[in-house]
């Protein structure tokens, strides 16, 4: 479940979105690489991560508790 306390991969930044898997497919879409699913990890929040053509990992959340100013 995500996010964890491995620190293997580097930092993770997450971006908030409205939709997680969305993102996430069209992310998939545009080159990058699945590193971790789409996963609800409670609350209403979800998750998925994905490593770009760079070799960075990004991360999309959508929380339903946090609204962007």
């Amino acid at each position: 479940m995500l996010p964890s306390d491995d620190r293997s991969g580097g930092a993770l930044t997450y971006w908030g979105v409205d939709d997680a898997a969305s993102a996430f497919a069209t992310a998939l879409a545009q080159g990058a690489v699945e590193h971790t699913p789409v996963a609800d990890v409670g609350g209403g929040i979800v998750t998925a991560t994905v490593t770009n053509p760079a070799g960075a990992v990004v991360g999309f959340i959508f929380n339903p508790h946090f609204t962007a100013t």
